[in-house]
């Protein structure tokens, strides 16, 4: 009687699973569905990248830039301007003298003539140069990475780590002596003589043969030496200590917060599916994600997700998988294409173009 009733109970356990998809699916679920699978892929942290270093800048924009992450206190910051005037002075033809004709009764200018001739001609060309000192400050280290994450991938299908050896190291030394491809003989010459008429030979019409014109000389560059000698004497030891480097830091994050219109139906295969639409938001916007891409937080991103119920997993976003070919570096640092296998998850793409900035309260805030 007891297996009877646990028999019954079993059933109607399993009835209901059936029933209802499996797991219960609600918006607060399929949230965090997305945002452990976007943490899993690696897309739920966007990063953006600090130029560091001592190099030269001479793009005043991206000046700009690094003085709003030195205000924010992001980086540390110095600037060295280095300008001067060069003197150059070229040989060529050019106006060597003016001449003034005057009238001897009234004393007035009735003409004036150039008199051309080899001359030097000198100008003045202005020339600057701007050398910029990034560093990354301390308590922002943090969120600089050594290189942008990426997935782990599937346990399951992991490859085995391989350590070459001498012997898939080694170097093909094979030495083959050349091969000669034997003469081939020339086949035989045979004359033959036949009696021909003479022809009169025409008359030959000398043509007059037009001159060549001599290649166009290559335009010679003016010599220039600068005016103000120290200074560009010091911007070339400060170009000669020139060292650039980057580093990876945290822009912003990406999390969904609603989930809405959940549809659950039965799909071709007979296996339970759902479609909803998610909405995901930035958040944690560090002052370099606002000053270098413009991103503010709550910014939102409409994404189509469906999903599918498995047994020993529950209900699983769909991520299509597709092959993609990249180029990586090896042990000994050549690059190779290998097949690699990406997923197809939706990907939160923030577009910036949409938010709207009232420019009139910022500067009220800032004259307040």
């Amino acid at each position: 009687m007891k297996t009877r009733y646990s028999l019954l109970i079993v059933m109607a356990i399993s009835f209901l699973v059936a029933s209802c998809g499996g797991d219960n699916l609600t918006p607060q679920k399929i949230t965090k569905l997305y945002n452990d699978k976007a943490a899993e892929l690696c897309l739920d942290k966007v990063y953006t990248t600090i130029d560091t270093g001592y190099y030269e800048l001479n793009n005043w924009q991206k000046r700009y830039e690094l003085q709003q992450l030195a205000h924010a206190g992001v980086i540390d910051y110095e600037v060295e301007r280095f300008a001067w005037f060069n003197k150059c002075t070229d040989i060529r033809n050019t106006v060597v003298k003016v001449i003034h004709y005057y009238c001897l009764d009234s004393g007035d200018e009735s003409g004036k003539k150039k008199v051309y001739g080899k001359g030097e001609v000198i100008s003045y060309e202005y020339e600057e140069h701007f050398m910029v000192k990034v560093k990354i400050k301390s308590k922002y280290q943090s969120m600089v990475v050594d290189a942008l994450p990426t997935p782990a991938g599937d346990k399951d299908l992991a490859y085995p780590e391989f350590i070459p050896t001498d012997e898939d190291l080694l170097d093909n030394n094979e030495d083959w002596p050349e091969l000669v491809a034997p003469t081939i003989p020339a086949p035989p010459i045979e004359n033959q003589y036949i009696k021909c008429r003479q022809k009169k030979e025409p008359v030959k019409v000398t043509k007059k043969e037009t001159p060549k014109k001599p290649a166009a000389k290559p335009a010679r560059k003016p010599r220039c030496v600068a005016v103000d000698a120290a200074t560009k004497q010091r911007y070339d030891a400060a170009k000669k200590m020139e060292v650039r480097g980057s580093a990876n830091i945290l822009a912003y994050e990406v999390h969904a917060v609603v989930a809405r219109y959940i549809q659950i139906f039965e799909k071709e295969d007979k296996t339970q599916g759902a479609r909803c639409e998610v909405i995901a938001k930035t958040t944690n916007v560090t002052p370099q994600g606002h000053i270098i891409m413009s991103a503010i937080n709550d910014i939102p991103v409409k994404l189509n997700v469906t999903l599918t119920y498995y047994l020993d997993k529950g209900w699983v976003i769909d991520a299509a998988e597709k092959n993609v070919k990249k180029q990586v570096v090896d042990k000994r640092g050549r690059k190779t294409t290998v097949n690699c296998v990406e997923s197809e998850f939706p990907r939160p793409e923030v577009d910036l173009s949409h938010v709207i900035i009232d420019l009139s309260k910022v500067f009220i805030e800032t004259f307040e």
